[in-house]
C-alpha cells in the first residue's frame, strides 16, 4: 500500500474488533485487508476500567491489523459504546455579524461552536454535536444551511451525545500506552445507524437495537434526526448467567449450550426436545429440558426488551415508529429473536445487514463486525465533510466525486 491504511477499534465488554482497510483514492477504491478479534480485558460494560489490561488487549488487535497491512499503524478510528453516553438538547444563540445581517459560513460556524461551550452536565465531555434545524429571529426554522438567508439572531438547537469524563480519560489513556493516536471517539450505534439504516427508514422513524455481552443499546431516530440514544446494562451475558444458575452448571458451559440449543420462544420448543449434558460436560449424566432452557432465556430477553420499551415510551414512541426495529449484536442471534421483539416492542422487527455496502463488505464478514464496518463507512462520510468535527472545513470537489463510489 502506497498510502496509510484506515484502521477502526471497536471496543467491546465481550471482545474488541479490529478492522484493517486501503482506501485508494486513484481508483475510488475501498479493501478490507482484514478483520481481528481478541477477547476484552479491562473493560466492563463497555467502559475501560483497568488501562494496563485494556492496553494489552488492544496493542495485540492492532499488532494482527499491522502484520496484515504489512506497516506500522499510528492512528486509528474507535468506537465506543456502554452507559457512559448519554444525549441531551442544546441550544446556541448568537448575533449575526454583517451589517446588512446576510448569514456567513462563519456565522454557522460560531453558532456551532456555542455549543460547545454552553454550560452542560458536570463530569461530562462532549463527544458529538448533530445540528436538527436552525432558527433565524426566533421565527424561521430550516433544516438545512442558513447560509445566504436573512436575520439578526441565528440559534442552533442540536442533539448533544456525550460520556462520562472519566471514561473519555480511560480510554485517551489507554492509547497513549498503546502507542497510537486516536481521531475524535465515535457511539458505536450513531455509525452503525448512519450507515446502515436507509435514509428513508431514519425519516419515517426507526429504533436501532444492539444487543451487547453486557450492554443493550437503542437509538431512535425521526425525520432522519436522532431523537434518542440509551444504554440499558442488561445484555445477553445475562442470559448466559441465568442459565448457569438454573442448571448449576458452569458460565462458558451454559454459553455452549445457549448458542448450541437456544430459542428466544419457549414455544417454539417441542416439549420432548432433551439436551444431553454429557457432551458439553465430561461425566456428567443429566438430561435437561430444551424448552426450560427456551424459558429461561425468553424471560431474560423479554426484560431486556422491556426496558428498551420502557426507553421507546418516555419519548412516546412506543410502538410508533413506521420502519420499526433493527437489532444486531451477538445477544440477538438466538432463533426467533426478531419473534420476540416484535411482541415485546409492537413494532416490525428484523436483523440488521450490510446489504446498501454490500460491494465491499463481503459475505463472509459477519454481522458482529459492525461496530468496525460502521467506522469506515463515517470516514468515508467524514472525508466528504457531512460528519467533520465543527468548525474544519470539507474537501475538495474531486473527493466528493471519489466518495460518491462507495455511497449507495
Amino acid at each position: 500500500m502506497n498510502q496509510k491504511p484506515f484502521c477502526a477499534i471497536d471496543i467491546g465488554s465481550f471482545s474488541i474488533k479490529g478492522l484493517v482497510a486501503d482506501i485508494n483514492s486513484k481508483k475510488g477504491s475501498v479493501d478490507i485487508v482484514h478483520m481481528a478479534e481478541a477477547s476484552s480485558h479491562g473493560v466492563r460494560r463497555g467502559i475501560i476500567f483497568d488501562v494496563e489490561d485494556a492496553a494489552h488487549a488492544i496493542a495485540g488487535v492492532l499488532s494482527q491489523c499491522e502484520e496484515a497491512a504489512k506497516q506500522e499503524i499510528n492512528e486509528v478510528s474507535v468506537g465506543i459504546g456502554g452507559p457512559c453516553l448519554e444525549t441531551r438538547f442544546a441550544k446556541g444563540t448568537i448575533i449575526v455579524s454583517r451589517p446588512d445581517e446576510q448569514i456567513g459560513e462563519d456565522d454557522v460556524r460560531r453558532v456551532q461552536e456555542t455549543i460547545h461551550t454552553t454550560p452542560g452536565p458536570q463530569n461530562r465531555t462532549i463527544l458529538h454535536v448533530i445540528p436538527r434545524y436552525y432558527c433565524i429571529d426566533e421565527v424561521d426554522r430550516v433544516k438545512t444551511s442558513p447560509v445566504d438567508m436573512q436575520g439578526a439572531r441565528l440559534s442552533l438547537e442540536a442533539t448533544v451525545v456525550d460520556l462520562f469524563t472519566q471514561a473519555s480519560l480511560n480510554l485517551s489513556k489507554t492509547f497513549a500506552v498503546v502507542g497510537v493516536q486516536t481521531s475524535v471517539p465515535v457511539a458505536n450505534i450513531l455509525a452503525v445507524s448512519k450507515a446502515f439504516i436507509s435514509k428513508r427508514d431514519r425519516e419515517q422513524g426507526v429504533a436501532v437495537i444492539e444487543i451487547g455481552a453486557e450492554t443493550t443499546s437503542l437509538a431512535v431516530f425521526e425525520d432522519e434526526e436522532l431523537l434518542h440514544l440509551a444504554v440499558v446494562p442488561l445484555g445477553s451475558q445475562n442470559i448466559t448467567n441465568d442459565i448457569a444458575n438454573a442448571l448449576k452448571i458452569h458460565f462458558d458451559t451454559a454459553e455452549r449450550i445457549k448458542i448450541a440449543f437456544g430459542s428466544a420462544i419457549e414455544a417454539k420448543v417441542n416439549r420432548k426436545e432433551e439436551i444431553d449434558l454429557s457432551q458439553f460436560i465430561e461425566g456428567e449424566d443429566e438430561i435437561v429440558s430444551r424448552r426450560h432452557v427456551a424459558e429461561i432465556i425468553e424471560a431474560r430477553a423479554s426484560e431486556i426488551l422491556g426496558f428498551v420499551n420502557d426507553e421507546l415510551k418516555k419519548m412516546d414512541r412506543a410502538g410508533k415508529l413506521p420502519a420499526g426495529a433493527y437489532v444486531y449484536g451477538g445477544g440477538s442471534q438466538l432463533p426467533y429473536f426478531t419473534q420476540l421483539m416484535k411482541h415485546e416492542l409492537k413494532l416490525s422487527a428484523r436483523y440488521l445487514t450490510f446489504d446498501q455496502y454490500s460491494r465491499y463488505f463481503d459475505s463472509h464478514i459477519g454481522i458482529s463486525y459492525a461496530g468496525v464496518c460502521g467506522l469506515l463507512v463515517w470516514h468515508l462520510d467524514s472525508i466528504m465533510g457531512e460528519r467533520r468535527p465543527m468548525g474544519q472545513s470539507g474537501m475538495a470537489g474531486w473527493l466528493k466525486k471519489f466518495i460518491g463510489n462507495f455511497l449507495p
